[in-house]
């Protein structure tokens, strides 16, 4: 065939192919709507917040709580995770499969060489000596195809591939975050732990010495030896207590150990805590409409909907005709003794057409199919994005409330610590009796254990606001 009879073949088989193909079948579909985030409005609810232009997170945001072991312990996390591996894998595998999708647009040539011996028949296309008589029949050719793709379908396939590296991308910081707020939440309830191992403590010390004191009220006769029984009782309590929150520590250290990948062991050689809470929560100004470029998980399920548009655009490609060039030059013969002189040589090429003309059904099928998947990737993000702007407003609501908490905590703690030590002296002196002193002293330990966990909350409310502005994500830049 002449290189005039291949134009005219391009330019003819199209039109022809497109007559007999007919439309594409869409069944009345149309695309489920995009939250926009201009329309997630936040001014009321985030209005007592401080704004700051550069108040995004930073890669690496857990070096602000000012504790070098847990820099240490995120360092080793990021390394040896098992979840960020797997992460990794399944990027690696949605590359590949870019890769691949990318290469279906580009011409095909492969190197085939044959070698096959068979009996030639007797009434066949051979004529004697090679009819009924074996021999080798040998083809050295190099054989190639090209996809003209005129409806766009490998290029749809291809952008959708490359969507989903985006996803896997996206999803592997979206795990790298995961891990690092596990741990980081981790350490801080180790750091809790720690604090409320203080408060067991002084209770036990505390419970000590009026157990003494008891004793000494009785051997002067001014108590009974029920009273000494009663805060025996209530030293063993605490006792049972300090047990407790030592094994919510090694619970902890457990914890942490798992987290980063580590035996237990790793757990055992973790010192106290030694975190620096934020004083205040800033919040950037550009909200909610950022959080599209800086949430992974937000990232992640835009990209879906990008790759799943274009499974639509690739599915409804293949209702038209595909053409195909093939070509092939090499050498042929009967017996391989002469496969390789010139009067062997083999030369070809034509144009290829297929006709989606009765499988329409199981067309429409895969279309309808596609048209699900983007709606379901459509309905994600928009979840996606309502959760991701909720969130951060659950932790200004939060914030608000710690701030009024704390600050009425510090007054009951003064005040708790000031009626305590009045009846401690009243008991002394004989002017107040024994319940009254257990009574103030609850109050005080109350009021010290949640001045502790006020403190754990602060901490965890700072990092769970860094997780809902994205953790410092930034996107790979897109691919050519």
């Amino acid at each position: 065939m002449t290189i005039s009879m291949l134009r005219r073949t391009a330019l003819v088989l199209p039109l022809f192919s497109l007559a007999l193909a007919g439309c594409v079948d869409r069944g009345g579909w149309k695309p489920a709507p995009q939250i926009r985030p201009q329309a997630l409005t936040t001014e009321h609810t985030l209005s007592t917040a401080r704004l700051d232009p550069a108040a995004w997170p930073a890669d690496g945001w857990w070096r602000a709580l000012g504790d070098p072991q847990l820099n240490a312990l995120l360092d080793e996390a990021l390394i040896a995770s098992p979840s960020l591996a797997i992460a990794q894998a399944r990027l690696r595998t949605a590359q590949g499969q870019a890769i691949a999708a990318g290469a279906a647009r580009l011409p095909s040539t492969a190197v085939d060489a044959e070698v096959t011996r068979q009996r030639y028949p007797v009434n066949g296309l051979y004529p004697p000596p090679y009819a009924g008589n074996y021999f080798n029949d040998g083809r050295l050719a190099l054989d190639f195809s090209y996809d003209l793709d005129f409806w766009g379908r490998n290029r749809s396939l291809q952008s959708a591939a490359r969507a989903g590296v985006e996803v896997a991308e996206a999803d592997h910081a979206a795990a790298r975050l995961a891990l690092a707020v596990a741990v980081t939440q981790a350490y801080i309830q180790l750091d809790l732990s720690y604090a409320l191992l203080d408060v067991a403590n002084d209770n036990l010390k505390q419970q000590t010495s009026i157990l003494d004191l008891t004793q000494q009220r009785v051997g002067a006769g001014l108590e009974n030896t029920a009273r000494v029984k009663q805060s025996e009782s209530v030293l063993a309590l605490t006792r049972a207590g300090v047990a407790s929150v030592q094994a919510n520590i090694e619970l902890a250290r457990n914890q942490i150990a798992a987290l980063v990948g580590a035996g237990p062991d790793r757990g055992q050689t973790l010192t106290r805590p030694r975190l620096t809470a934020p004083a205040d929560m800033t919040l950037p100004s550009a909200l909610p409409a950022d959080l599209l470029g800086r949430r992974p998980d937000v990232a992640a399920a835009r990209a879906q909907v990008a790759a799943a548009g274009h499974g639509v655009s690739a599915a409804e490609a293949a209702f038209y005709p595909n053409v195909n060039l093939m070509a092939f030059a090499g050498l042929q013969s009967i017996g391989l003794s002469q496969l390789f002189e010139a009067s062997d040589r083999i030369v070809g090429a034509g144009p290829a057409l297929s006709l989606p003309v009765f499988n329409r059904g199981q067309l429409r099928g895969a279309l309808q199919g596609r048209q699900g998947q983007l709606d379901a990737s459509v309905g994600q993000y928009n979840q996606t994005l309502l959760d991701a702007v909720h969130e951060v407003a659950d932790v200004v609501a939060n914030w608000r409330g710690l701030e009024r908490e704390s600050a009425e905590q510090q007054i009951a703690l003064e005040a708790a610590q000031r009626s305590y030590d009045l009846t401690t002296d009243r008991y002394r002196a004989g002017l107040d009796n024994y319940l009254s002193v257990l009574s103030s002293q609850n109050q005080v330990l109350l009021a010290q254990g949640l001045r502790a966990e006020l403190q754990a909350r602060r901490l965890s409310f700072s990092v769970e606001l860094v997780r809902a502005l994205g953790g410092g994500y930034a996107p790979a830049a897109p691919q050519s």
